[in-house]
């Protein structure tokens, strides 16, 4: 919005306040496409899984739907397959979350101070931070529901539901992106029922809404019913073997970490406030579906706060409302300034934390000295770094020490040689390294890559990759140890692997493939 002065034009503080989210949100999108190209870290353990899936697209994959899949086919066709080609969309999508985050302050009634306090907040959030810094399905949640929020608000400020149709297809498009955004999804209804906006919920809008999204994932839940259901199976492995026990006091402190306890503050002033301000009090289901999705954690004794991460949006925008309204009082104009201070300065202490910045030996050190450590799967605690960052190392150089053992075989060995391992990060590292380094085919039990086949009956020679012998030692008529691939800053299970030959098979690869199935 533009107004004439007497010395011209100025611009409204509202469209200053958009130029300075807009250059936030860049800030965010370059950040990641940065230290993707020159931290020296490499791809994260998913990433090899993903390209994998690209490259056999289909409308459903044993641990998740198939839109990401599709999305970053496209991505790849276009721009290829360098770390920082595949996380352009998860850089854009990180972006455009805190681009998101600053709109709906703007519909809560926030001016230029609360929008930059809002979109900071999100900017230095560790957990939207490491989401956007590595492709995977997680890194579009909270952009596809800070979405709908912004179309829920819409609805209740403009008391009209014909804006939750589009809702219900974003909801569809998120199904089709990760599973369980559903439970946003029920948390949020749940919200409404118990508040003013419940009279939006009843209405051919809703209704059609809610058609959309079916239609939207009616293609993956055929695909489910066709083979099984297997991403039932998973979950439920997941649940029981994946995810360490938390306490409801260990649920909570893990959310205060991954939300960067210092910007903490700016969510739980935002939470408060949709309760108990008359302002804000009209937009209270999200304060019951945040507290929902928190119960929900506690109940489950989640160890992974990143699954109920998209919430904060909302209540950034909340809080850094109120906070803005609160610094226009004379006695409290220090505390815009001091939040911004706080929310910039804590979360530059974070960023070595969240994203690939430090080499792993300072970063280790760097963590021992402000006391930062966090588990969040069993195989994984007590990591010296990361788990998302310790989870991007080694890889290349495990392909080339398999390469080394395969290129020592003998010529007419090498010629009837497979690849196999159990587990899909060592699988799709080595299909993607693959040609670099003259590999042969690979196999692996795990997930989605069971399902697309075992090797050939014909094939005498395996050689197996983090793999545990004790169960197959029986099936080989020998099994030898040939190299020891190690890298001292991976995660646990990636730190020492042992690169075995396996010859002369006394079984049925066709008829026992079934059988080494893992979905977990």
């Amino acid at each position: 919005m533009l107004s004439e002065t007497s010395t011209g034009l100025r611009i409204h503080y509202k469209d200053t306040g958009l130029v300075l989210l807009g250059f936030i949100s860049f800030a965010v999108f370059f950040y990641h496409i940065l230290t993707g190209m020159f931290s020296g870290y490499g791809y994260f353990i998913d990433e090899f899984y993903y390209i994998a899936c690209s490259k056999r697209l289909a409308f459903g994959y044993v641990d998740h739907p198939p839109l990401s899949i599709v999305l970053l086919a496209i991505n790849r066709w276009l721009l290829g397959d360098s770390i920082q080609s595949i996380r352009f969309l998860p850089a854009i999508s990180s972006a455009a979350t805190v681009w998101m985050t600053g709109i709906i302050t703007r519909r809560l009634g926030g001016n230029r101070t609360a929008v930059t306090i809002a979109a900071l907040a999100a900017t230095f959030m560790p957990v939207y931070l490491v989401m956007g810094s590595f492709y995977s399905m997680n890194a579009f949640e909270p952009l596809i529901w800070s979405l709908i929020s912004w179309l829920v608000v819409r609805t209740i400020q403009e008391e009209h539901p014909r804006y939750l149709l589009w809702a219900g297809i974003l909801m569809g498009i998120g199904l089709e992106m990760k599973h369980t955004i559903i439970v946003y999804g029920v948390t949020l209804a749940a919200g409404l029922l118990l508040a003013p906006a419940r009279r939006h919920l009843w209405n051919r809008y809703v209704l059609a809404g809610v058609i959309g999204s079916f239609l939207l994932i009616l293609p993956n839940l055929i695909w489910q019913y066709l083979h099984d259901f297997p991403t039932l199976e998973f979950y439920r492995n997941a649940l029981l073997n994946k995810n360490i026990p938390r306490s409801p006091a260990g649920v909570i402190l893990d959310q205060m970490l991954l939300t960067n306890p210092i910007i903490a503050p700016v969510w739980l002033i935002g939470w408060v406030s949709l309760f108990i301000s008359h302002d804000m009090n009209k937009y209270r289901c999200f304060a019951w579906a945040s507290l929902g999705l928190l119960v929900i954690m506690i109940l489950s004794h989640s160890s992974r706060p990143d699954r109920i991460g998209a919430m904060y949006i909302i209540l950034f925008a909340a809080g850094a409302t109120v906070i803005a309204k609160t610094g226009r009082i004379p006695f409290w104009r220090w505390i815009t300034a001091a939040t911004i201070t706080a929310i910039i300065g804590g979360g530059i202490m974070m960023l070595p934390i969240s994203t690939p910045l430090l080499p792993p030996a300072v970063l280790s050190h760097y963590m021992k000295a402000i006391g930062f450590s966090i588990d969040l799967e069993e195989g994984k605690k007590d990591e010296p770094i990361p788990q998302w960052l310790a989870d991007r190392l080694g890889w290349r150089e495990l392909a080339a020490d398999v390469a080394a053992v395969y290129h020592s075989m003998p010529q007419e060995e090498q010629m009837n040689a497979v690849l196999v391992s159990t587990n899909y990060g060592e699988a799709g590292a080595l299909e993607l390294f693959g040609s670099e380094f003259g590999l042969p085919p690979v196999y692996a039990t795990h997930n989605s890559f069971h399902s697309w086949g075992h090797p050939s009956d014909s094939v005498r020679t395996y050689i197996l990759v983090f793999v545990n012998t004790n169960d197959v030692e029986e099936k080989f008529e020998q099994i030898e140890e040939s190299a020891v691939h190690e890298c001292e800053h991976c995660t646990r299970p990636q730190r020492r692997i042992p690169i075995y030959i396996a010859r002369g098979p006394r079984f049925s690869i066709t008829k026992e493939w079934p059988s080494f199935k893992t979905y977990n």
